[in-house]
């Protein structure tokens, strides 16, 4: 098991990479395209639809997993201090399968969507033709990912749940 998590870390890692430096290329293209309209009255081409079709949809979907070993999604845990710790326990194995499973099915359909453009050689509309499949392709990257995260969550919930029964029952004698 430590084997496979170090392998989705380290994955993990470099998607955060490529997610950080998407955000480094757009400070870099949202800066020079506003110092392009204030200095020469003459905005990039395409600057905005680059940094909101392609950009944003790296900089979420190749984090999204590495937020999730971090701890930096928000969970609503106000119940959880009144509810019997057996019980927390067993919803934190149940509640990552039921993300997964949801992030399962966002991965498999825009795997499909992303594999019709890249066939259809689509393309948005506009004065720069961006190829539309290249933006689809980190949603499915992303969501596997999250998927893999969350079983593995799913799964060290369980291995934890089972040995802290156990210290449970020890105490208890």
């Amino acid at each position: 098991m430590k084997k496979v998590t170090d392998i989705v870390d380290k994955i993990d890692s470099v998607f955060f990479l490529i997610a950080q430096i998407a955000v480094f290329i757009m400070m870099i293209l949202t800066t020079a395209d506003a110092a392009m309209r204030y200095i020469f009255n003459h905005a990039i081409i395409g600057a905005f639809y680059f940094s909101e079709k392609y950009l944003m949809v790296i900089v979420v979907f190749l984090s999204i997993s590495y937020v999730m070993k971090m701890g930096g999604h928000i969970r609503i845990d106000m119940f959880i201090r009144y509810l019997p710790r057996t019980l927390v326990k067993v919803l934190d194995i149940i509640y990552p399968l039921l993300a997964a499973t949801l992030m399962f099915a966002i991965a498999y359909l825009s795997m499909h969507v992303t594999i019709e453009y890249y066939v259809t050689k689509s393309v948005e509309a506009g004065l720069i033709p961006w190829p539309i499949w290249l933006s689809w392709i980190w949603v499915p990257i992303g969501a596997y990912m999250f998927t893999l995260r969350l079983v593995l969550i799913s799964i060290q919930n369980l291995l934890g749940f089972n040995k802290e029964i156990i210290i449970d029952n020890e105490e208890m004698n």
